[in-house]
């Protein structure tokens, strides 16, 4: 195999995490445009602050945006363990019945169900390839600008997609 499919494989495999910070990020945004969507998941696990669901969201927004940028496996390990939380927490609401919105994304949350647990779990499995792989943030990746741009345009087309799989 030679050098340029490897490297063309390894920016295949980045844009995994890629995606998962990409949805963390918008996540995040939504949060903050709309944290009032967030309180009832947070007031289900203790936390009823006004304020958590904003601060919430500033967190996603700032990892997220720390993973694309700079990347590297502390970054992508968090976010995996974000990914996992949420999971955990979804799921223990499902069971216990909750009927609430998951306050994921906003006014376009869905409820809590099955769809939104496997969606998480998957969403960690992508940040996690990013601590296996070892993935470069976007702006230090030593890598063609025609790769940098194609995984933003993969970026730009996979959230929305992730986004939908996640909402239903």
């Amino acid at each position: 195999m030679s050098g340029s499919v490897a490297f063309t494989r390894m920016a295949a495999l980045d844009l995994l995490p890629y995606l998962a910070a990409g949805l963390l990020l918008v996540a995040g945004a939504s949060k903050v445009r709309h944290p009032d969507t967030m309180a009832d998941v947070l007031a289900a696990i203790g936390l009823t602050s006004a304020r958590a669901p904003l601060v919430l969201g500033v967190l996603e927004i700032l990892l997220g945006a720390g993973a694309l940028v700079v990347g590297g496996f502390v970054l992508w390990g968090l976010i995996a363990a974000v990914y996992l939380a949420f999971t955990a927490l979804l799921a223990l609401l499902h069971r216990n019945g909750a009927n609430i919105s998951c306050g994921c994304f906003g006014r376009t949350s869905t409820p809590i169900g099955p769809r939104q647990v496997a969606a998480d779990l998957l969403t960690a499995a992508l940040a996690a390839v990013g601590v296996f792989v070892a993935t470069p943030g976007l702006i230090d990746a030593d890598r063609s600008h025609a790769i940098t741009a194609l995984l933003i345009v993969g970026i730009a087309v996979g959230v929305p997609a992730l986004r939908r799989l996640h909402t239903g």
